[in-house]
């Protein structure tokens, strides 16, 4: 019993090992996991607004909280699309807006012209994206509340 649960504590070392230099690597294109690791860390880190990256804009957090509703990254008891349609009501141009536009398909803007595409991260791993997604949404959920002063 006791190996069993050192082999099940080293299989989820080895896991979040794996999770943390799949987000550290730094590989080709702007929709892979390589770029992703640079650009969503930096990010995730920081949305809360207090640092170099604060989503951009309301249009675009709005937009992504319905992304991530839609598609089951937050659930039904977050509160993400109130929250969601309240941003959307501040923002210049409301459905219009191209940063919400890009939100509505998984399109993380980020405020230093960087973005990352939520709908293709986790290099094929099903899994791997939606852990990467569920985390950015989290933190996208946070920076909106935090706009509306939550």
């Amino acid at each position: 019993m006791t190996m069993q649960k050192n082999g099940m504590a080293r299989t989820s070392i080895m896991a979040a090992a794996a999770f943390g230099l799949c987000l550290a690597c730094g590989a080709a294109s702007a929709q892979d996991l390589g770029n992703l690791g640079s650009n969503l860390s930096g990010k995730l880190g920081s949305l809360g607004g207090t640092g170099s990256m604060s989503s951009g804009s309301m249009g675009n957090v709005a937009g992504l909280l319905q992304y991530c509703v839609k598609n089951n990254y937050l659930g039904g008891d977050s509160g993400a699309s109130g929250i969601a349609g309240k941003l959307l009501g501040k923002t210049d141009g409301g459905s219009n807006n191209s940063d919400y536009q890009s939100g509505l398909s998984g399109m993380l803007k980020g405020s230093n012209g960087h973005t990352t595409d939520l709908s293709s991260v986790g290099g094929g791993n099903s899994d791997l994206k939606s852990k990467i997604t569920t985390k950015a949404c989290d933190v996208v959920l946070k920076q909106g509340k935090s706009f509306l002063g939550h």
